[in-house]
């Protein structure tokens, strides 16, 4: 029984077997290519994806350590500026009245959410009050100085630069209570996440600078303390967003997204939940 006959035009012409030979082994090479390139595309496609996340990542993080730069310079200028000083010389606290005015005006010019200046010994003597805290507020005396700042301090060195802090709530109410309703953040079950027995996110992530006020002798004179919470701050990722993802970056009108994340939790991003709810939590 024959299995397999040879065609009869394959058979009756010499030209069509040397077009046949010809054409058989591109018959087989030409999938083997197409496989090949349709690989090595998905390869060359993920890597610049990974090169183009990792130089967001990259701006990103600049910009953040920027801040962290800029939280502490700023800081530290106010510590040696000489209006400081002049205010801090008199004996009598009486005369320092204007203190609680010089820093409601520095900490509004470097857009920092708390400015506090605390004698050598850690006694309260100014700060910065935020617009729009109530009378209420506002007249609650300054306890002395918590221990988060006092550690900062002591941390920090001669280094201008700002540090990254993770505080318990009742820690950074011991000196900006009025940034309280910013810490609870309740967390929103999503598909995937990791299971957990809270029900909200209380801890503070601060950017803190703390800097020694001295006089001509080199004594200590105050302690100056100022910074940035970044739970719920839209203003500081949303700047983030527009640096990492300028108009026109990306291709068909689509826009970038940022997320700030305290472990595995959103506490400030751009994302949108729907219409202006954004997925923090």
């Amino acid at each position: 029984m024959t299995l397999w006959r040879t065609p009869r035009w394959l058979a009756s012409s010499v030209r069509n077997k040397l077009l046949a030979m010809a054409l058989l082994p591109l018959l087989v090479a030409f999938p083997m290519l197409v496989i090949a390139l349709a690989l090595w595309g998905n390869l060359a496609y993920d890597r610049l994806l990974i090169t183009k996340v990792r130089s967001d990542l990259a701006v990103a993080n600049g910009y953040f350590e920027q801040v962290l730069s800029e939280v502490g310079s700023g800081t530290l200028g106010v510590a040696g500026s000489q209006a400081l000083y002049a205010a801090l010389r008199p004996a009598l606290p009486a005369d320092r009245s204007g203190l609680n005015e010089q820093l409601a005006g520095a900490r509004e010019r470097l857009g920092l959410d708390f400015l506090l200046l605390y004698d050598a010994q850690g006694r309260p003597l100014a700060r910065a009050v935020p617009a729009g805290l109530s009378s209420a507020d506002a007249s609650q005396p300054m306890p002395t100085m918590p221990a988060a700042i006092g550690a900062s301090l002591q941390a920090a060195g001669s280094s201008a630069k700002a540090r990254l802090l993770l505080l318990e709530p009742e820690a950074l109410d011991a000196f900006a209570p009025h940034l309280s309703p910013r810490l609870r953040i309740p967390l929103v079950a999503t598909l995937n996440a990791a299971p957990a027995t809270r029900e909200a996110e209380h801890r503070a992530m601060v950017m803190l600078s703390t800097h020694r006020v001295l006089d001509a002798k080199g004594q200590t004179l105050a302690l100056l303390a100022g910074g940035l919470l970044l739970n719920q701050n839209l203003d500081f990722i949303d700047h983030i967003n527009r640096i990492v993802y300028p108009e026109g970056a990306l291709p068909f009108g689509s826009q970038g997204t940022a997320t700030l994340f305290m472990d595995d939790v959103r506490i400030t991003t751009n994302v949108r939940l729907f219409q202006d709810q954004r997925a923090i939590g």
